[in-house]
C-alpha cells in the first residue's frame, strides 16, 4: 500500500494532450463491482521544451457508492496548462451519475454535468439527462452495454473578438447514445471501448461523435497504468475550434 501511494505521488507520465471537441467519457468510472464506498485517482503530466515551453497537468478523482441494485458516482477532473511560467488555460469537469437496476438486463440512469474548457471555447457547459441502459451481452470476463438518453444541454462560448459567436448562449436538446465494452484480456490486462453519438433532436445533421479505447495494466496492488486513445468529431463546432480532435495519453491510476 505504501509503495503504491509513493509511486502515485511520484508519477511521470508522457503523452497527455488537450481536448477540443464535445464529449467526455465517464462510463468506465463505474466498472468497480465492490459494494459500498470505492474510488480512484488518476494523474498525467506533460512538459514540453524547445519552441514551446509548456507544462500540462491533468488530474481526476472518482468516488463511487454501490448498493445491491443502485450505484452513484461522482467524477471530478481538472487540467492546468502553463507556458513560460504563466497559466494560459485551465479546464474543469464535474459529472454526477445515478443508476437503479430494474433487472439483470435493464438499468435506469440519470446524470448531471458541468464543465468549462477554453480549448473548446466553453466558458460554461451544463447538462442533465436520463434514460435506460441495457446489457447487450456478457461473458466470463466482460460485458457490453447500450445506453440511450434524452439530454438537455446549455453552453456559453468564451470571449473571442475574431469570431461571430463570442459570448453567446446556446440551449440544445440531444439524443445521447452509447456502446460500452469492458473485458479482461488477462489477469492483469483489461480493455475498454466506448462509442458515443449525440445528435440534436431539432437538427440530426448536428452530431457529436466520440470513441475512447483504453488498455489498463495492473502494476502492483492498487496501482495501474492506462494507455488511452480518444477520437472526437463534431459536425458543427464553434468557430475557431477544429471539428476533429485526437488524444493519445498514458495515465497512472491509484484505486481505493
Amino acid at each position: 500500500m505504501v509503495m503504491g501511494r509513493f509511486a502515485f505521488l511520484m508519477f511521470i507520465v508522457l503523452g497527455a494532450s488537450s481536448a477540443s471537441a464535445g464529449i467526455i467519457n465517464v462510463l468506465g468510472e463505474a466498472d468497480e463491482d465492490r459494494m459500498g464506498l470505492s474510488g480512484k485517482a488518476v494523474a498525467a503530466v506533460e512538459w514540453s521544451t524547445g519552441s514551446v515551453n509548456e507544462l500540462q497537468i491533468e488530474g481526476e478523482m472518482t468516488t463511487r457508492y454501490r448498493w445491491p441494485k443502485r450505484l452513484a458516482f461522482l467524477v471530478l477532473r481538472g487540467e492546468y496548462a502553463a507556458e513560460g511560467g504563466e497559466a494560459h488555460a485551465t479546464s474543469t469537469f464535474e459529472h454526477l451519475r445515478y443508476r437503479h437496476s430494474l433487472s439483470d438486463l435493464l438499468t435506469l440512469e440519470g446524470f448531471l454535468q458541468h464543465e468549462s474548457d477554453p480549448f473548446r471555447r466553453l466558458a460554461f457547459r451544463g447538462l442533465v439527462g436520463a434514460g435506460p441502459r441495457i446489457k447487450v451481452a456478457s461473458w466470463q470476463r466482460g460485458t457490453l452495454h447500450f445506453g440511450t438518453a434524452y439530454m438537455s444541454e446549455t453552453e456559453q462560448t468564451n470571449s473571442d473578438p475574431t469570431t461571430t459567436d463570442s459570448n453567446q448562449n446556446f440551449h440544445r436538446h440531444r439524443w445521447s447514445n452509447y456502446l460500452s465494452l469492458s473485458t479482461a484480456l488477462t489477469e492483469r490486462v483489461s480493455l475498454g471501448q466506448t462509442l458515443f453519438a449525440q445528435p440534436q433532436f431539432t437538427d440530426f445533421g448536428s452530431i457529436r461523435y466520440f470513441s475512447e479505447t483504453t488498455v489498463g495494466i495492473e502494476i502492483e496492488g492498487h496501482l495501474a497504468l492506462n494507455l488511452q486513445y480518444v477520437v472526437r468529431y463534431d459536425t458543427a463546432p464553434y468557430q475557431a475550434v477544429p471539428d476533429t480532435d485526437t488524444e493519445l495519453k498514458t495515465e497512472l491510476e491509484w484505486a481505493f
